[in-house]
């Protein structure tokens, strides 16, 4: 299902079910994070959603989003991600220890040309950058993520934008949601 026509990251309050036809390189994506076969061709057929609900301080500071995620109704998790840049330390129920920043960015300023595919919708998106925690070279991987809306088949909806770097080999791929209120 399509998000509301106006629906920017200014507020991207949602629930957000993965349409598994319209992603790319999921599984090469989670490959390169270490995740095996078994919990990959899981996830390759399982109902995920993600409900985002964001919230804007009134004194001003830095939005938060708090997100909640259900894989297999086996596989929770539940993040408060800050927009403000800043590196954090998370525990995640897939990948283990990760740093993780966030923040709101011009579509200009994205990184790689790959992220910036769209068109985007709205003058920002968000930049979402995970790193594991490990002191084994080969296992290391970073992801940078690129979270907004874009015009798919004519529908605004939401997408995110993967770059995974593992072993200096990049991976793009990408993930495509319907959409329903929170309160559906």
């Amino acid at each position: 299902m399509s998000a509301p026509s106006d629906m920017t990251v200014a507020n991207i309050t949602g629930k957000y079910a993965m349409n598994s036809k319209g992603c790319k390189n999921t599984d090469e994506i989670l490959k390169g994070q270490g995740i095996g076969w078994g919990k990959r061709t899981a996830l390759s057929v399982a109902p995920v959603t993600i409900t985002i609900t964001q919230t804007k301080p009134a004194d001003g500071s830095a939005e938060v989003l708090q997100v909640e995620s259900v894989a297999l109704k086996v596989i929770s998790s539940s993040e408060t991600i800050i927009l403000d840049g800043e590196t954090r330390k998370s525990v995640h129920p897939l990948w283990g220890n990760i740093t993780l920043s966030a923040k709101k960015i011009k579509i200009a300023d994205i990184s790689a040309e790959t992220l910036k595919e769209g068109p985007w919708l709205g003058e920002e998106v968000i930049e979402v950058i995970a790193e594991n925690e490990t002191d084994v070279k080969s296992a290391k991987w970073t992801a940078v993520q690129i979270w907004g809306f874009q015009t798919i088949n004519g529908e605004h909806r939401y997408f995110r934008r993967v770059r995974l770097t593992h072993s200096g080999e990049p991976i793009d791929g990408h993930m495509l949601y319907d959409y329903s209120p929170i309160d559906a």
